[in-house]
């Protein structure tokens, strides 16, 4: 989510302790900094975009991470407030850090709250990356200047309610989807939060013989395939695509791979293009991949497109 929502959310976690609300109070800062802590894997980034691609809401967000940050926060507090009760300041950092792992496990991108048995990362998807709603809620709640501790609790009341009014939305959606492919011989569906409209689900449907990428409006529920791609058979080069580093990525990345070969006149070899299905906007994959493969069927040079910047990775 948005660096806003969780600060938010992290006030009114410190708001549970029924201190007035003061962002000098040690218990208000060591839980908005914890609620903004897990986002620091952001810094992977001097590593390169990948690097970051790939750090970015996994160890961060998990137990351990959190773990990790808050023992940092309360070492800082140790530090520049001597008299801070270091047990208490590292409880209300991991609450805040945890408000943020539980707020991103509800939207679209995920986290991977199960690091380390599972790299996956996790999502309920009901929220956007940003949702507007949510972050209104949060500013009506404060604006009425309850009690600290009746400001949080109406908070979190609101704030489960819209998840559960978006959660039924979503079955409401999963049904309608069902039915639309009955004859399909559907095996898998995955719907989510869209990327161009609050209003709208984005959504991934496996068959037996396709992918089909579209859209559904939540209000005028019209429904929109985008795109659709034929299952291809397993070659040679697609199976050594999954054992690259590239392909071993997408396989933890997404839950929707799609892997297509091509034939490549200009080196003799095979062309392996991996798209993750789930991000379609402006006529094309937020995230895709091509892995080149030289005349002994070996990989020889490989590339991540993401959101709009080709990166090249080595094999």
């Amino acid at each position: 989510m948005d660096a806003l929502s969780h600060a938010l959310l992290g006030v009114a976690v410190a708001g549970l302790s029924g201190h007035p609300l003061n962002l000098a109070d040690p218990i208000y800062l060591a839980s908005v900094l914890g609620a903004q802590a897990p986002d620091l894997d952001i810094l992977s980034i001097v590593r390169g975009n990948f690097a970051l691609l790939k750090q970015h809401r996994s160890f961060s967000h998990s137990i351990p991470g959190l773990a990790m940050w808050s023992s940092l926060l309360a070492a800082i507090f140790f530090i520049v407030y001597p008299g801070a009760a270091c047990t208490e300041i590292f409880m209300w950092a991991f609450w805040g850090g945890l408000s943020h792992s539980i707020l991103d496990f509800f939207n679209a991108h995920g986290a991977a709250v199960l690091w380390p048995f599972s790299r996956e990362r996790k999502s309920f998807s009901l929220l956007n990356v940003f949702d507007p709603f949510l972050l209104a809620i949060m500013l009506t709640v404060f604006m009425q200047q309850l009690p600290a501790r009746e400001t949080s609790l109406l908070c979190f009341l609101l704030i489960s309610l819209y998840i559960g009014i978006r959660y039924l939305l979503k079955r409401q959606t999963i049904m309608r989807l069902n039915q639309y492919f009955a004859t399909y011989s559907l095996i898998r569906l995955l719907v989510m939060p869209s990327l161009k409209s609050v209003f709208s689900w984005d959504f991934v449907a496996e068959t037996q013989g396709q992918y089909y990428v579209g859209q559904v409006g939540l209000l005028q529920q019209c429904l929109t395939i985008h795109t659709k791609f034929t299952k291809q058979t397993l070659s040679p080069a697609t199976q050594e695509a999954h054992k690259t580093i590239l392909g071993e990525f997408f396989a933890s990345f997404t839950p929707f791979s799609y892997f297509t070969e091509y034939q490549d006149n200009e080196y003799a070899g095979k062309l392996v293009h991996i798209y993750d299905l789930r991000y379609f906007f402006k006529q094309d994959f937020l995230h895709s991949a091509t892995i080149i493969f030289d005349c002994d069927q070996h990989p020889c040079d490989s590339y991540i497109k993401t959101s709009g910047r080709t990166i090249k990775i080595p094999c």
